[in-house]
C-alpha cells in the first residue's frame, strides 16, 4: 500500500521515533537472493541484502511503527486499515516483515479500527492521542528501548534459577517424579527451582501425571507449598493428592494465584506426617483447562515454617 506515510531505510537506521507509534521493531533489514543470473563462469545472485545489525549486537535497530503508515490516504479509502502489507519501500519493510511486528500491528490495528467505528469517524480522522492512551492500557509497548552500553548485560534483580540445595525442609523437584502422558519441559519463566520445569501444553486430557514418592520426615503437621509460575493462562482447578496407602487427601491448587512477594513457594495445605511412613504425592491434569505447572514442591514443619 501507498499509504500516508512511508517507511524507509532511514526510519529504520537513522529516524526511529514517530508521534503516532502503534508498535515497535528491531529485527535487522535484510533480504534473501531474489535473482540468480547465469554467467559463463559462473552466477551471480541479486537483491541480496545482509543482515543490518546495531554495532556489537545480535538485533536490529529499534523504531516506531507509525499509525500513518497503515492508513491509505482518505481520498482513496477512510474504512481500511493495513497492518502486514503496509507503506514501507523494500527496504524498510525487509525489517518489517517478521510475525511478532505483525502481531504487534495488528493487534493496534484492531483497536484503531474499534475505536473507528464506535467514534463513527474514518480512520484517518482518529484521534492519535485516544488511540495511545487505549493502546497502552493494553500494555502495547509504545516507547523506544533505552540499551545498556555494548559488553554490559542488564541483569534481573533475582536469580534466574534457584538451587535446590539451598532450600529448606524436604523438596520435590520435577526431575524427581515419575511421569506418564506428555510433558513439556521449559526454562522460560524465571526464577525456577532446579534446572526448569514441566508443563502439559494446556492438554488437560488426564493422562499427564507427575508422582512422587517420599518418606515421612518426622511426626507432625507439615506445611505443604508449591512453586510454580503464575499466570493467567494457567489453570485454576489443578488436582494435587497426596496418600500413605490407607487414607488420601486432594488438594484443588489455583495457579493463577502467584505466591507471596519474594517467595518462590506458595502454601497450599498442610498435612499431617508420620516418620518413616511411604508418601504418595500426584499432580495430574484431569479437566484443568489450562497450563498445569510442575517445578517444586516443598515440606516444612509448622513450627519452622513460621519462623
Amino acid at each position: 500500500m501507498d499509504g500516508r506515510f512511508t517507511l524507509t531505510q532511514k526510519d529504520v537506521l537513522e529516524d526511529p521515533k514517530k508521534d503516532d507509534a502503534i508498535a515497535i521493531s528491531s529485527f535487522p533489514i535484510d533480504s534473501h537472493d531474489c535473482r540468480r543470473i547465469a554467467l559463463p563462469d559462473g552466477v551471480i545472485n541479486e537483491g541480496t541484502i545482509f543482515p543490518v545489525r546495531m554495532p556489537g549486537r545480535r538485533h536490529g535497530y529499534a523504531y516506531h511503527i507509525p499509525y500513518r503508515a497503515i492508513t491509505p490516504s482518505a481520498s482513496e479509502c477512510s474504512n481500511l486499515l493495513v497492518p502486514v502489507a503496509l507503506s514501507a519501500t523494500h527496504v524498510a519493510y525487509s525489517s518489517v516483515r517478521v510475525e511478532p511486528t505483525w502481531m504487534a500491528i495488528g493487534q493496534s490495528a484492531g483497536v484503531a479500527a474499534a475505536l473507528a467505528a464506535k467514534e463513527g469517524v474514518t480512520v484517518q480522522a482518529l484521534d492519535y492521542g485516544r488511540l495511545r492512551a487505549r493502546l497502552l492500557a493494553q500494555n502495547q509497548v509504545l516507547d523506544l528501548p533505552v540499551l545498556p552500553p555494548v559488553g554490559k548485560v542488564a541483569r534481573s534483580s533475582g536469580p534466574i534459577s534457584i538451587d535446590l540445595k539451598s532450600l529448606p525442609g524436604l523438596i520435590l523437584d520435577d526431575s524427581q517424579a515419575e511421569l506418564s502422558g506428555e510433558w513439556e519441559r521449559s526454562r522460560n519463566f524465571q526464577p525456577h527451582v532446579g534446572t526448569g520445569y514441566l508443563h502439559d501444553e494446556q492438554r488437560s486430557d488426564g493422562k499427564s501425571r507427575a508422582v512422587f514418592h517420599f518418606k515421612g520426615p518426622a511426626d507432625g503437621e507439615f506445611e505443604l507449598s508449591m512453586a510454580y509460575s503464575a499466570h493467567e493462562t494457567r489453570t485454576t482447578r489443578l488436582p494435587v493428592t497426596l496418600t500413605d496407602g490407607s487414607s488420601t487427601q486432594t488438594i484443588i491448587v489455583d495457579q493463577t494465584v502467584p505466591p507471596p512477594a519474594g517467595e518462590a513457594f506458595r502454601p497450599i495445605s498442610r498435612v499431617r506426617l508420620r516418620k518413616g511412613v511411604e508418601y504418595t504425592l500426584t499432580v495430574t491434569n484431569q479437566d484443568t483447562k489450562g497450563f498445569v505447572i510442575v517445578d517444586a514442591f516443598q515440606l516444612l514443619p509448622v513450627a519452622a515454617s513460621a519462623k
